[in-house]
């Protein structure tokens, strides 16, 4: 109801009141655990809002409302949710191709267009003031309504780990513009089903792990088998406006420059605890709230993320004050309210007791390592760099792995027959773990380029398993000294590894994992090299989002059949290409079977970690590594000369792109702009009068297409001796401006070879070579060069 008043003076009192709540309406809100709370409990106000046919349009995506609203209690000042009853519709229409074939992937058809009949509403956005702008009346409160709004946060929480109170907590307090929406939507068809609109990309991010820039998502739970279904994301209006889009680490709140953490693992069957010391720095003003990525890598089958993921017990800051500590059971992160707003550039130091009961892979009841090695401590932003000084308490008879430089080695803890070990990491990285148990260090030095770089391998005792390790610390030495030559000198002062019992490995700085027997074979060494050569790819330089982590991947498998042509046969290097370029051609596996189509139609290798989802398992991996590798391959090809053989132009650039991204962060867009530059001088840039790899780009990574070439051929004389090479290169299966330049070979007698390049272009392009002498076999791609379903030539009769 509204009221009028007609004296001028009384109005007058009123509009300079109006003026000042607008300007303290900031400040009109809660402490911020108490802000917390009121957000979480979701109490509705027992008012009613009706509407018909109600559009509300959040970005690109489009509803329609009719029915009633029923808003939260205010929040301080602020309406912060609301729970509709009725009959709506949301719409949207992907944004690309590879959005589109995603939505189709999920829902059988080309956009999104889905009823529902209720719905949960979260937002700090205008949202309210839309809903409310023909009026809002009491009315009796609705079981059902309440029932939605109570149970929002903790389902959303368990099936996804995102506490959905604890960001809007963040973007009221952080002052976060603009703001953030969310949906859950639920009655329809397609079930229930959420939107998420964050413009800071924080929660989309962190929780989702979806850091390109992407400011919007639509996505169903599946349940505990089969996880999130990610139906379709989006860049916000501004980004497509503006023709650029920020990657979410631009929205980081914080630096963490140092942590100095003391690890206890004197009861490793049981706890680890970790005594941790973190200096943050602030990025911008106003930071109240900073959220921390935590026990993400931990999954919800067998209660496995909220019985063994870490727990925190205290948060203070250096001077002893608390602070506030939002962090839910199933919750993957944890926020802390500092107890006052940080300026640009403030630092202070945070102090946290962590601790988690069984949180271990064990393996015979000796060795441990961390369930997820990556998430046992807390992170903020996306492959954020700190330096780590890292103290281990540990039983007798044990050793601890980890990264860096060993400060301390097993030294009696005072007071006591237990032992400490302390590793240093100096340089800046995004990630460390370690390992627990009774190791053997074997130790040796290789002499690169002036330095000597000693090397060291942990491995099980001969009661554990059988392991030659003099294979495995060899190897190490050899993948140190080759990819310094291939691509810039090794990045830190020593190299480690650790015998790690599962069919896994990985490769933290200065430290590998590796699931190997130390026996010669191609499984060994190859599998040895990839994780060596992460050193590089993913530790020097990593990838600057989820959707260029195949610069890492990739990267590193091509390099391991690299390392497998010179270490051991080139044939056994074409071996492993041959299986990387069959995995793309299987058919991808989903929840109910087999599914038609192959590997590599599933998306473009830009969608990185989206291609895994239950509608198409395996590609991923296929695309991620297999692809990857096997771009970067053809990338060679095209800086090397094919007359000679020449490829030092392709290693020039490999280290001028290790050069320039050194210690940081690079894209798919970085490295083609420093691949670019390079290939303008190469023989093949030069014939076919290319200008820079934009094309390549476009075809190899963006897109899914897979040609077919098949040349046919045959032989006229020529006058005044030798003959032509006449005939078409036929490319199929891809659009018709798709362009290729592809290797040739051609023999003759006395062992002679001549090599060369044709071209492909559109569905067939003509071949006329002048040759001395009709060659005894002509051969295109004979040693699969370039990418293809099949590759194939013929002499025409």
């Amino acid at each position: 109801m509204k009221r009028y008043y007609k004296t001028r003076s009384l109005f007058a009192i009123l509009i300079v009141f109006f003026l000042l709540c607008e300007g303290l309406c900031a400040q009109s809100l809660p402490d911020g655990l108490a802000l917390y709370d009121q957000l979480r409990a979701f109490t509705l106000s027992g008012n009613v809002v009706k509407v018909e046919h109600f559009q509300l349009k959040r970005d690109r995506v489009t509803f329609e409302f009719t029915g009633l609203f029923y808003p939260q209690q205010p929040v301080g000042s602020k309406v912060v949710g609301a729970v509709f009853i009725g009959e709506g519709r949301a719409q949207v229409t992907p944004w690309s191709e590879f959005e589109r074939d995603s939505v189709q992937r999920f829902l059988k058809t080309d956009t999104i267009d889905v009823t529902f009949k209720n719905g949960v509403l979260r937002f700090n956005d205008d949202t309210f003031d839309l809903i409310t702008k023909n009026g809002m009346s009491a009315g009796s409160q609705v079981a059902q309504a309440q029932k939605l709004a109570s149970e929002l946060d903790e389902h959303l929480v368990h099936e996804t780990g995102l506490n959905l109170s604890a960001r809007i907590t963040g973007a009221l307090l952080n002052n976060d513009q603009p703001g953030i929406f969310f949906s859950e939507l639920n009655g329809g068809k397609v079930g229930r089903f959420a939107v998420l609109l964050d413009h800071q990309a924080r929660s989309i991010s962190e929780t989702f792990e979806l850091n390109g820039g992407e400011k919007g998502m639509l996505f169903q739970d599946k349940g505990v088998l089969y996880g999130t279904d990610i139906w379709t994301t989006f860049y916000d209006e501004r980004d497509f406006k503006e023709g650029r889009v920020n990657y979410s680490d631009v929205f980081d709140l914080v630096a963490i420059p140092d942590y100095r953490m003391r690890i206890d693992l004197r009861e490793a069957d049981h706890w680890l605890r970790n005594t941790l010391e973190m200096d943050i720095v602030a990025r911008r003003d106003g930071v109240i709230v900073v959220p921390f990525s935590l026990n993400e890598g931990l999954p919800i089958y067998d209660d496995m993320r909220l019985k063994k993921g870490m727990k925190i017990k205290s948060a203070t800051i250096a001077n002893g004050t608390p602070l506030g500590v939002i962090h839910e059971p199933w919750e993957t992160g944890l926020s802390l309210v500092l107890p006052h707003a940080l300026k640009e550039g403030e630092k202070i130091t945070v102090h946290l007791l962590l601790e988690a009961e069984h949180p271990f892979y064990t393996w015979k009841e000796a060795f441990s390592f961390p369930l997820n090695t990556t998430s046992w401590y807390p992170r903020h932003g996306y492959l954020g760099r700190s330096r780590f000084d890292l103290t281990f308490l540990h039983r007798q008879k044990r050793a601890v792995i980890s990264v860096g430089d060993r400060i301390r080695d097993a030294e009696p803890l005072e007071g006591g027959k237990d032992l400490v070990t302390q590793w240093v990491m100096k340089e800046p990285v995004s990630f460390v773990a370690f390992g627990l148990g009774p190791f053997e260090r074997h130790t040796d030095t290789v002499a690169v380029a002036g330095r000597k770089i000693p090397v060291e391998f942990y491995s099980a005792p001969g009661g554990y398993a059988a392991i030659k390790e003099d294979f495995v610390v060899a190897e190490l030495m050899n993948g140190v000294n080759f990819f310094s030559q291939m691509f810039g000198d090794y990045p830190y002062k020593r190299l480690g590894a650790a015998f790690f019992p599962s069919n896994y490995g990985q490769g933290f700085p200065t430290m590998l994992l590796l699931p190997v027997s130390g026996y010669s074979s191609l499984r060994n060494f190859s599998f040895i090299a990839h994780e060596g050569s992460h050193e590089w790819w993913g530790n020097m330089i990593a990838w600057r989002s989820y959707r260029d982590q195949w610069l890492s991947e990739g990267f590193a498998e091509y390099s391991a059949a690299l390392y497998t042509s010179r270490r051991d046969n080139p044939k056994h290097a074409l071996d492993l290409v041959k299986d990387m370029r069959q995995e793309l051609s299987y058919p991808p596996g989903t929840d109910t079977g087999i599914a038609s189509g192959k590997l590599y139609e599933v998306g473009p290798l830009i969608m990185g970690s989206r291609l895994s989802s239950r509608r198409s398992y395996g590609a991923y991996t296929a695309l991620t590594y297999a692809k990857g590798a096997l771009v970067l391959r053809m990338l060679h090809f095209l800086f090397t000369n094919p007359v000679d053989g020449d490829d030092k132009a392709f290693y020039a650039m490999m280290k001028d792109f290790v050069q320039r991204n050194k210690f940081s962060s690079a894209s798919t867009e970085n490295f083609f702009a420093v691949a670019s530059e390079h290939f303008v001088g190469t023989p093949i840039a030069q014939k076919f009068g290319l200008k820079d790899l934009n094309w390549f780009l476009r075809q190899w990574v963006y897109t899914t297409g897979m040609p077919k070439y098949h040349l046919s051929y045959s032989f006229e004389p020529k006058p005044g001796g030798g003959v032509f090479l006449t005939g078409s290169v036929t490319q199929e299966g891809v659009p018709d401006n798709w362009f290729m330049p592809l290797p040739l070979t051609l023999e003759f007698d006395g062992n002679k070879v001549m090599r060369g390049t044709v071209y492909a272009r559109g569905p067939q392009t003509p071949v006329k070579i002048a040759l001395p002498a009709e060659p005894k076999k002509v051969r295109l791609d004979p040693d699969l060069w370039v990418l293809s379903e099949k590759t194939s030539d013929n002499r025409s009769k």
